[in-house]
């Protein structure tokens, strides 16, 4: 029974899409007759899986340093001797750039998942810690916007790379599942009414996802229509981190917007929050490598207003199962917010049905699935050469 080796920082975030899609294909593998480990500095998420099968040894991988480097290294070979994977599959740049040349060493083989863009790109020294992701014997790179990216940046890895599009459960994020009760729990938790119009935000709360964004289009909504009555929900964690959390409660004093923006956290259950929205925002003004939030809104039938670039322009199509903004400009996204919340129902639910059937055929979680256990197939089946 072969044995495969996901690596990643941490599994902490309850909504991560990096942290998601590892877990599905950890459970997947255990549901397909391979052994599933997971290797990461841990996590609430580590723990809930334990029970499905999934081993899981906790390594700080999280913490980068020239301490955290050499320590790492000094303990990944006993870790991999006691694991003894068949593959090992890293999906995050500082464990790749520690423990690809290891791997390799030990005729392991690996495969790597380009996620995002990564900075610097034109900066060689950052250019250089980002291709360790393209170090792998197979590249999985997420979406089309990813894979023309790579094979723009590093050429000569085109070989090697297999577009896999993220997947979408399509089943968990159905709104037929999510019960009336579910909906009131969370109604009552945020304390909401049922007569307001719900403009959901779900990302961490980071400067690049356009949260300013979103509030400048609060201001300027709440000025042209003043008797509109509507929220805005930020749905995500800070990460730690509070300093851009300070910003925009500034901003919302200033704006006097104290009654229009809730900062809600991480909340688990994402079908049910998504099933209280009016209109679902993804605002960031950088690319997204893939577009879950699109993706996952789009399954909800529910209308998604995206910045027009990277993997949501493959996701939505403007118009027809969604639309999309030019990024950065307030003043368009508020105006589609007010056209969109102005649509008769009936226009509303058959783009809505529209973005869903368009998701289940191309960004299912099943398809997603299947691709990546055949790359660990093909991969296991050409072993004996690793060893020559």
């Amino acid at each position: 029974m072969a044995k495969i080796l996901q690596i990643i920082p941490s599994l902490d975030q309850i909504n991560g899409g990096v942290e998601r899609g590892t877990l599905d294909i950890a459970k997947e593998l255990i549901k397909s007759g391979f052994q599933s480990s997971l290797l990461s500095s841990g996590g609430e998420m580590a723990e809930k899986y334990k029970y499905r099968g999934v081993e899981h040894y906790e390594l700080n991988v999280k913490k980068k340093g020239v301490l955290s480097y050499f320590i790492l290294k000094s303990k990944i070979k006993d870790i991999l001797s006691e694991i003894k994977p068949d593959i090992v599959h890293i999906r995050s740049r500082w464990p790749a750039f520690c423990f690809n040349k290891i791997i390799k060493h030990m005729r392991i083989p690996l495969v790597t998942t380009y996620h995002g863009t990564y900075s610097g790109t034109n900066f060689f020294p950052k250019k250089k810690y980002n291709s360790v992701m393209t170090e792998g014997d197979k590249v999985i790179t997420i979406s089309k916007f990813i894979d023309d990216h790579v094979r723009f940046f590093f050429p000569s890895t085109k070989s090697k790379l297999v577009q896999i599009n993220r997947g979408i459960d399509t089943n968990y994020f159905n709104l037929n599942s999510v019960t009336e009760q579910r909906k009131e729990n969370l109604l009552s938790k945020l304390t909401l009414s049922e007569n307001v119009h719900v403009i959901l935000l779900p990302a961490r709360i980071t400067s690049w996802k356009g949260h300013l964004v979103a509030l400048e289009a609060a201001k300027i909504i709440k000025e042209r229509e003043p008797e509109l009555n509507f929220v805005i929900l930020f749905v995500g964690s800070e990460d730690g981190k509070n300093k851009f959390s300070k910003i925009l409660i500034k901003k919302i004093k200033k704006n006097d917007l104290q009654n229009k923006i809730i900062f809600c956290g991480n909340l688990n259950d994402m079908p049910a929050v998504y099933s209280i929205a009016d209109i679902v925002l993804s605002t960031s003004i950088e690319p997204e490598a893939f577009g879950r939030i699109s993706a996952e809104a789009s399954s909800m039938t529910k209308p998604i207003i995206s910045s027009n670039h990277g993997g949501s322009r493959e996701i939505i199509e403007n118009s027809m199962t969604g639309w999309l903004v030019e990024p950065s400009n307030p003043f368009k996204l508020a105006e589609k917010i007010l056209e969109v919340l102005h649509l008769p129902q009936q226009q509303k639910d058959a783009i809505g049905l529209s973005a869903r059937r368009r998701v289940k055929e191309k960004f299912s979680l099943n398809d997603m699935l299947k691709k990546t256990l055949t790359v660990y197939e093909d991969l296991l089946s050409t072993k004996k050469n690793f060893n020559n």
